[in-house]
């Protein structure tokens, strides 16, 4: 029988309140344990520290004041035993360096690991496919310890910095495999990026039920109202702390951990909640991220706060723009009132974040949460700004969110299979459903392959065309604003789109110089000419100019 090393593992926590804290360790499912003390630190009031050696795989717990077990909060690896959830024994892993940077601006593709590819390996298998269609980031929903029995999505981490076993071939190696992906992918020059959870803990929080911070330092850790009851502004009953340096510290350990993975950067779920501070903790993850290389996305939102554009005073962060989601499905299902919004979207949002907005507005129109992009054409609905446009249509307008999307200025992102039409009934909050509903279907690519082909199209033509410098027309010279216009027509240096989301043909003229022709269409244009074109209802036309000769 091959002994596993011993392994020294260093224990520090913050339990102000607490007489006496130690740390137990035992091989798995055994009864035999070993028990150490920790030391409260004279020059660190609050502060218990110590160590312990046991062999990579063991089990090891902290009590408090005798109650337990209690998750270490920094521990790498995580795995429920029969009393709960304990950690794992197991060595840092190794550190790996990011990839280069990317040739072209960012192309995100968001996916979840399991949905995706069943495993981080299986993952691998489906990168050519990420390839295939422009992206060069793939995105990974939630991939910190989170109890899959209840759960899907993992946004309800129980500790920050390890990597969940569910989405690994090999439990032990879970680390490991979700390296291996990040380096197939950066061997085909695509980046990953990780959805964080920093908001939360998965917690009971009241100390003689929590398994997690709640245990050691409930007062601290989370935010609480005068009376002491709870913030909630995360909608799952215990917003973080962002003033406490235990938290701090924690976020930035993860971080730390899964860019030694070779991630290359990192979207805040809920970030705004990490603002709570007077924005310490946030500009404290900027410094850490340039100093790293790393890029960095905020959901600048909460149920109880929202910084989209200028509100969010960090410049290097990319936002996730959902005034962009809003309106780009207002206009396309034809609602009035919706052109002037629409001119600032695609131009990157430059009445949210100034003249900057193309390099820090992340576009899209479907995201994990919420209806997939073909769902959006099943079922009409205002919360959803979603139309049944029925099946004579459903390509086309999947062809025209997809235009709206990829030709505006700013970091475009779409989920997994929007390419290829990819549905899960009507479900728009399957957080709890892992089921083939949320998993990839892809016999659908077959089903959808002109679809899957024209997205491709629009990235190489996005890619040959940097849109730096924009006017705006409408069917005639001027664009119409008015309440009931349904029309715009951009040019956007040598490309120039027209959009009819009027359920009648437009004609269109070209009101810029140069030899033009039409290079893509979400349905055929009728007289076609030098001059300009007739638009089909409900389509998009997009012209190329070419290059001028001496």
């Amino acid at each position: 029988m091959r002994l596993r090393r011993a392994i020294t593992t260093d224990v520090r926590v913050h339990a102000p309140a607490a007489s006496v804290v130690a740390v137990h360790s035992a091989a798995p499912g055994s009864v035999e344990r070993v028990g150490v003390e920790l030391v409260a630190e004279p020059d660190a009031p609050g502060w218990w520290s110590g160590s312990f050696e046991a062999p990579a795989g063991h089990h090891y717990w902290l009590t408090v004041d005798g109650r337990g077990p209690v998750v270490d909060p920094s521990c790498r690896d995580l795995v429920r035993a029969a009393d709960g959830w304990v950690s794992v024994v197991r060595a840092p892993w190794q550190r790996r360096v990011q990839a280069a940077p990317l040739a072209s601006g960012p192309v995100v593709y968001e996916a979840h690991v399991k949905g995706f590819g069943g495993s981080y390996l299986g993952c691998i298998e489906r990168l050519d496919h990420v390839v295939s269609v422009g992206a060069n980031v793939l995105e990974l929903m939630p991939v910190h310890p989170f109890d899959d029995s209840t759960n899907y999505w993992g946004y309800m981490p129980l500790v920050w910095g390890a990597v969940h076993r569910g989405y690994a071939t090999d439990p032990d190696r879970a680390a490991e495999e979700l390296a291996a992906l990040v380096s197939a992918a950066h061997e085909r020059d695509v980046h990953v990026w990780l959805d964080v959870v920093f908001n939360h803990l998965d917690d009971t929080v009241e100390a003689d039920t929590s398994c997690g911070p709640g245990a050691l330092d409930p007062l601290g850790f989370y935010r609480r109202h005068p009376n002491g009851s709870l913030h909630n502004d995360s909608g799952c009953g215990n917003d973080v702390q962002p003033r406490s340096p235990w938290v701090r510290h924690l976020v930035i350990e993860a971080l730390e951990r899964y860019a030694d993975l070779g991630v290359d950067g990192f979207r805040f779920d809920l970030a705004s909640l990490l603002t709570r501070d007077g924005g310490g903790l946030v500009t404290r993850i900027t410094e850490w991220a340039a100093a790293r290389g790393v890029a960095l996305v905020a959901e600048p939102w909460d149920m109880g706060g929202y910084q989209l554009g200028h509100g969010w005073p960090w410049p290097t962060w990319l936002q996730w723009n959902d005034r962009f989601r809003d309106d780009v499905r207002s206009f396309l299902r034809g609602e009035p009132g919706t052109v002037r919004a629409i001119r600032q979207r695609v131009q990157g949002s430059t009445d949210l974040f100034g003249p900057d907005g193309p390099t820090r507005t992340l576009n899209f129109v479907t995201a994990h949460d919420g209806l997939t992009m073909y769902d959006l054409t099943t079922s009409t609905d205002s919360r959803h700004r979603s139309w049944d446009c029925g099946p004579e249509l459903r390509v086309q307008q999947l062809r025209n969110y997809f235009t709206m999307l990829l030709l505006a200025a700013g970091t475009p992102m779409w989920v997994m299979g929007d390419e290829f039409g990819r549905t899960q009934g009507g479900n728009d909050n399957p957080y709890d459903i892992d089921s083939e509903l949320t998993w990839v279907d892809w016999s659908r690519a077959e089903q959808f392959a002109e679809l899957t082909s024209y997205v491709r199209e629009l990235v190489a033509l996005r890619s040959r065309h940097q849109r730096v410098r924009f006017s705006f027309h409408g069917v005639g010279p001027r664009i119409d604003e008015g309440y009931d216009s349904h029309s715009i027509a951009w040019c956007a240096d040598d490309l120039y789109v027209m959009a009819n989301a009027w359920w009648e043909p437009l004609a269109f003229g070209l009101h810029e110089p140069g030899d033009w022709r039409v290079v893509l269409s979400t349905a055929a244009p009728t007289e076609v000419s030098t001059s300009g074109a007739t638009l089909q209802p409900r389509s998009i036309v997009v012209w190329e100019r070419s290059p001028a000769t001496d």
